[in-house]
C-alpha cells in the first residue's frame, strides 16, 4: 500500500509541475449520489444520498487536463430485529450498517469540442479507504481496508459563463479485491460546479 501512495503522490506532483505555466486550471465541487455494487451492495444495499467530490484539474496539453479528485461517500442500511452471525458469534437484535468511503485518485479527462455542452471521459487510477460498521446494541464491528481503485468516467460540462460550467457525470469506481476483503464496486452521479482560472 505505501508503494500505491508514493505513486499516486509521484504522479499527483508530476501533473502540476509542467511547462504549461499559463495553462488553464478547473476547481470543481460536486454533490455525489452513490449506487453500491458487489461487497459494498452485500452490507449496505441502500442508495447513498450522502456524497461530494472535489476535483482540481490543470490543462496539459488542448483538450487534456489531469489532475485529483478527493470523495467522500456515506452508505447506510438498516436491517430488522433477527439473529445475525459473525465468527462463530450469534447475535440477536437489530443492525445498523454503515460504509464511509474516501475515494482518493489521479485522473484525467479527454473532453470533444468547444461548445456549450462539452462531453468528455476520464479515467482515474488511485486507492479508496473502506471503514464498514455493523452496529448492534451495545456491541460494533469495524472493518477498515485500504483498495486499490480504478475509475472510469463519462460527463459533460455546461457552459453558463466564462469562468463557470455546470458539470454533470457518471464514475464507476472499481476496488479490487485485497487479501482482507472482497473487491465491490460503487456508481457515482455526480452533479456540481467547475470553476476556471488561468
Amino acid at each position: 500500500m505505501k508503494k500505491i501512495i508514493i505513486l499516486l503522490c509521484m504522479l499527483t506532483v508530476g501533473a502540476f509541475i509542467t511547462p504549461y505555466v499559463s495553462a488553464q486550471s478547473f476547481t470543481s465541487i460536486q454533490y455525489t449520489v452513490g449506487i453500491p455494487f458487489g461487497g459494498l451492495k452485500e452490507h449496505t444495499d441502500n442508495v447513498s444520498g450522502r456524497g461530494f467530490t472535489f476535483e482540481f484539474h490543470k490543462e496539459v496539453a488542448p483538450s487534456l487536463s489531469v489532475g485529483v479528485n478527493l470523495a467522500y461517500s456515506v452508505f447506510y442500511e438498516k436491517k430488522p430485529y433477527g439473529s445475525y452471525n459473525s465468527g462463530n458469534a450469534t447475535l440477536t437484535g437489530t443492525q445498523y450498517r454503515y460504509n464511509n468511503l474516501f475515494p482518493m485518485l489521479v485522473n484525467a479527462h479527454y473532453t470533444f469540442g468547444e461548445s456549450l455542452i462539452v462531453p468528455y471521459v476520464g479515467l482515474g487510477i488511485g486507492t479508496v479507504y473502506d471503514l464498514r460498521n455493523t452496529d448492534m446494541g451495545m456491541y460494533t464491528i469495524e472493518e477498515y481496508n485500504w483498495h486499490f481503485l480504478i475509475s472510469p468516467e463519462l460527463g459533460c460540462l455546461i457552459d453558463i459563463s466564462s469562468g463557470t460550467s455546470i458539470k454533470l457525470n457518471a464514475k464507476y469506481d472499481n476496488a479490487f479485491k485485497i487479501h482482507d476483503a472482497d473487491g465491490f464496486g460503487n456508481l457515482n452521479l455526480s452533479l456540481g460546479f467547475v470553476f476556471n482560472s488561468w
